[in-house]
């Protein structure tokens, strides 16, 4: 039976594909019609706001009138314009690139990480490719489109594909390890929001929200969460899992090592009851969460316990404020730091990585979505993306993919709102 979201994977997916056809055979014609249809939208929202100021006599309205007008004008007589905005967006995306893979090359070296030839190609590929956008002016911009063409035909085949196992109860399968085409990581940077505002927008409406029922029951002993706050770089979102009743999360907890407005820091992970982190998440951070069920067999129990134990044995017990001060009686001067607060609410415990990947945290690079992708590729799941780099948006995407197939290892999803009841 189709659900409306396997629907709307074949939807997508025949809307990326003729897309990345249209960029692919004709790229030239692709900038005419974003010059045309930006020209069409600003001479409609001028009609538009028109009416506005003939009903309200708003000035704000008559200056909006003005100025859109006046730029549906000048993208008349300046066709170049969307082909400049794409070279000089796509430009400054690849030096960002390049900055991100420059500082895990860094950290990389730092701390005797073997992973550098990777990031040092990585540098070379985008630090070339946004100098030839940005100051080389014979720089063939149809090339450019060509190769957005190709990665929109693949990204559409990859949606293809899920909309194909979702509707199929008797295709057999198995999460394999490997490169997965995802959607750009700015975009995925705004899914967990995104999807929270969805939800959210449809409680408001008092209409009943289902979601879709796997009979596999509530015992799930590994649990992956996305979680989603209402403010600043919460919006991006944090995600981590939990085994056996225990949730870890890694990040950067530790504020005397913050570094470079706080996206690099030393590695630092937590462990501590689910029961109590998740309303802890939900009344004291304002926290809302998605909280998926993973089935696993008895021989990835195995791998699992592995590599936790690989994380316990390279780490050490590191002891936030209040309990490093034994503030207990004072917590009023410790509300302000979160590991002093969710250690006084919830008992978490925290370790420092000795050495590792993990031992320096980087938010473009090994950061908590990393942590939680070294427990699941045990599992075989194929969220690696070809930058290396993986935000919570697009764990949050792939799970949520996953959940929709029909013999996924994503047997259950509960949706704890801070708008509304928890939703299962």
């Amino acid at each position: 039976m189709f659900n409306k979201d396997v629907a709307s994977n074949f939807i997508v997916g025949l809307c990326f594909i003729a897309a990345g056809l249209v960029m692919f055979f004709i790229p030239n014609r692709v900038f005419s019609l974003i010059l045309n249809t930006s020209i069409i939208l600003l001479l409609i929202n001028g009609v538009y706001l028109l009416i506005r100021f003939l009903q309200h006599k708003k000035k704000s309205d008559l200056l909006f009138l003005i100025l859109s007008i006046l730029f549906a004008l000048f993208l008349v007589d300046h066709e170049t314009i969307p082909q400049w905005i794409i070279r000089v967006a796509f430009g400054l995306y690849c030096y960002i690139s390049t900055l991100a893979s420059l500082i895990q090359l860094v950290i990389n070296y730092i701390n005797d990480i073997p992973d550098k030839f990777y990031h040092f190609l990585m540098i070379v590929a985008y630090g070339i490719l946004g100098f030839n956008l940005l100051f080389v002016d014979e720089f063939e911009t149809d090339l450019l489109l060509r190769l957005f063409g190709i990665y929109f035909i693949l990204l559409g085949s990859r949606y293809f594909n899920d909309a194909n196992v979702g509707v199929n109860p008797l295709l057999k399968y198995e999460w394999k390890r490997k490169i997965r085409i995802s959607l750009p990581t700015i975009i995925c940077a705004f899914i967990p929001d995104w999807a929270l505002t969805s939800i959210n927008r449809y409680l408001s409406s008092g209409k009943p929200f289902a979601l879709e029922k796997k009979d596999y029951g509530d015992d799930q002993i590994l649990k992956v969460m996305v979680h989603v706050g209402p403010n600043g770089i919460q919006k991006v979102g944090h995600i981590t899992f939990s085994y056996k009743g225990i949730v870890y999360s890694y990040g950067n907890y530790d504020e005397e090592s913050f570094r470079l407005n706080q996206t690099i820091g030393d590695g630092v992970f937590f462990t501590v009851p689910f029961e109590y982190y998740i309303p802890n998440m939900m009344s004291a951070e304002n926290n809302s969460i998605f909280e998926y069920g993973i089935q696993i067999k008895k021989e990835q129990e195995a791998l699992i316990e592995q590599e936790l134990e690989a994380f316990k044995n390279n780490s050490y017990r590191w002891y936030c404020k209040i309990e490093r001060e034994y503030g207990y009686n004072r917590f009023n001067e410790y509300k302000d730091n979160y590991p002093s607060r969710l250690h006084y609410k919830t008992g978490a415990k925290f370790y420092k990585f000795k050495s590792g990947q993990f031992k320096t945290y980087w938010a473009l690079g090994d950061n908590c979505a990393l942590f939680t992708d070294r427990i699941l590729g045990k599992l075989g799941c194929d969220v690696l993306s070809m930058r290396g780099i993986i935000s919570p948006g697009t764990y949050l995407e792939y799970l949520q993919g996953e959940y929709i197939k029909k013999n996924s290892p994503v047997v259950s999803l509960k949706i704890h709102s801070i708008e509304a009841k928890s939703i299962h």
